[in-house]
């Protein structure tokens, strides 16, 4: 016998609620995914992944241009591990939040 999930009692105003607290919970931050995209493009620009990048609109630009970073996947090992890219895209989310709240003093 399978086990079944428990019943919610919750009115269709709650049950719309909850579902609008969890899309809002599972939408990326626009500033997170520019930071993000930033560090890595910054790795890109490092490891030279322009020129051996199989994109020719890098190539062409001389720079990672795609959003896919097919350079830094072609690595064998990672310009920065997981652990450390992230604390640099959390600075510089950091910074740009502290830099919005000085303007807006």
């Amino acid at each position: 016998m399978t086990r079944r999930p428990p019943k919610r009692f919750e009115t269709a105003a709650m049950r719309a609620e909850r579902l609008a607290q969890q899309a809002a919970a599972a939408a990326p931050d626009p500033l997170y995914q520019h930071c993000l995209s930033a560090v890595r493009r910054g790795m890109s620009e490092y490891s030279g992944g322009a020129r051996r990048c199989r994109m020719k609109a890098c190539k062409r630009a001389r720079a990672c241009v795609s959003d896919s970073f097919a350079c830094l996947a072609m690595l064998r090992r990672p310009v920065l591990p997981w652990l450390e890219q992230h604390i640099a895209v959390d600075g510089m989310v950091q910074f740009y939040q502290d830099r919005a709240e000085q303007e807006a003093e």
